[in-house]
């Protein structure tokens, strides 16, 4: 079966527009990603056995935070909607449902964070390794409201076109996350040696530093005038309808951080060694993942932009178009784990250790890069493809694709193969790289043959004459 995009092939505009919304967006994830991958290398350097920590806790932190995330985030899409569709009295409104729902989600993330010793206990890691995973983990929970909110800000410059505030916003958090995060870990100048608290503890000073330039970024800039940013009380329909159509979408990537959750607490029965390669090869996996969030991201505004203005042949172009891009992104990242996969796991490798100590890790670290060059080309069309389909509200089909694809293809599969068949890590990196693989064709399938052409999120605000 051939992956291919029906709809006119994309011209150089649709190119440039891309670029426009979806570079910026890259850049700020990419600053993100390079915030958590330095992170991992600085707590590596410090303990094999806070590395080996740091993923599962950050996995379990990121797993009920992504509901939110995407739930939050969909603000970009009604937002971009609106534009389109010239209703851009209730772009202001929108926005401020996301932050009320963010300041919600950050409540009960801080229940959840009292959950840190009974989950941890379950997944089997021994107690050393447990103990800085409840740290890590309760840490950032505490922490949750800055990245949620971060989240609702970013989602109305992104809705609205105006996607460089995000990226220079992200690059100032990422400038100063990094030295702290050094500093603070290792103990560095005024600082005490933390260790993996520390690392929690960075993350959680730039999330803050990051809300706050948005902050004020929309009350110096906006400044209220023309977009209902004044109208900060909720309005029940307008959450209501944010939560029929984003919940869907931040379900789907829930469901999808939770296989993944699942998968590394699997890989964790495994022993230290399987563990410490796996949390390595997903964090080198990261350069390629939150950037690709961001093409979905900057995908979905622009294909709600032009559904919401009537324009379905330009909605069409842009995917395309950001497909093309993706795949120039993602194409040489595969050839640098495929080529130099030992290069970037030598720089996880602990400070004052011995390379024999771990080669262990290093060989099984390139067996597992492997299957991340496999899997990553399907990553990117089904990110692709389930962009465009969120930017018209087709996101309950993307919901129960991920929720079947998961459960069929990868977590049913690893759980057998692992706890009752006695199967090892490359039976277990097979299950995720098949699951991606099923969800890019399911949603493949969806974008040419769906009903996401006809879709509106605000068909019935739209004046008439825009209706058609």
């Amino acid at each position: 079966m051939a992956l291919k995009f029906t709809g006119p092939s994309a011209h150089r505009d649709d190119y440039r527009r891309v670029l426009h919304v979806s570079l910026p967006l890259v850049a700020g994830m990419a600053s993100t990603t390079v915030m958590e991958f330095t992170d991992r290398i600085f707590v590596g350097n410090h303990s094999v056995a806070e590395v080996a920590a740091a993923t599962p806790a950050g996995i379990a932190y990121f797993l009920p935070l992504s509901l939110f995330l995407g739930t939050v985030g969909y603000v970009s899409v009604f937002i971009s909607q609106y534009r389109g569709a010239k209703v851009e009295e209730r772009i202001g409104s929108c926005l401020w449902q996301g932050l009320w729902l963010s300041l919600m989600a950050a409540f009960l993330m801080l229940g959840y964070s009292f959950c840190a010793r009974p989950l941890f206990d379950l997944a089997g890691h021994g107690e050393t390794i447990a103990a800085f995973e409840r740290i890590y983990f309760r840490t950032l929970c505490l922490g949750a409201f800055f990245s949620l909110g971060s989240s609702a800000l970013s989602g109305y410059f992104s809705g609205m076109g105006r996607t460089r505030p995000v990226m220079v916003v992200n690059l100032v958090g990422m400038a100063v996350n990094i030295p702290l995060d050094y500093c603070l870990i290792n103990g560095i100048g005024p600082f005490p040696e933390m260790g993996i608290f520390g690392a929690a503890l960075a993350t959680v000073a730039a999330s803050a530093l990051i809300f706050l330039l948005f902050a004020g970024l929309v009350i110096s800039r906006e400044g209220g005038q023309g977009l209902g940013l004044t109208r900060w009380l909720p309005v029940p329909a307008l959450m209501k309808k944010v939560l029929h159509y984003g919940l869907p979408g931040g379900l789907h990537l829930f469901l999808d951080i939770f296989a993944f959750t699942f998968f590394v607490f699997l890989v964790g029965r495994l022993g230290e060694t399987a563990l410490a390669a796996t949390n390595i090869a997903l964090s080198i996996n990261s350069l390629a993942f939150m950037p690709l969030y961001a093409f979905s991201s900057g995908t979905s505004v622009l294909v709600g932009n032009h559904l919401g203005g009537g324009e379905l042949k330009k909605a069409e172009s842009v995917t395309f178009a950001s497909l093309h891009l993706a795949l120039v992104y993602v194409l040489p990242l595969c050839a640098l784990f495929l080529f130099a996969p030992e290069t970037l796991i030598n720089l996880f490798a602990p400070a004052g250790g011995t390379p024999e100590a771990f080669a262990p890790v290093r060989e099984a670290g390139v067996i597992c890069l492997r299957f991340v060059v496999v899997y990553l080309f399907f990553d990117t069309v089904g990110f692709v493809a389930s962009g465009a389909l969120s930017g018209a509200g087709d996101t309950r089909y993307i919901m129960w694709a991920t929720l079947i694809c998961a459960l069929t293809l990868m977590i049913l599969p690893a759980g057998i193969g692992v706890l009752a068949l006695g199967f090892g890590l490359t039976f277990a990196w097979c299950c995720p790289t098949v699951y991606i693989a099923g969800l890019c064709l399911a949603t493949v399938a969806r974008y040419i043959k769906g009903p996401w052409r006809s879709m509106r999120l605000v068909h019935e605000e739209m004046p008439p004459a825009a209706r058609g």
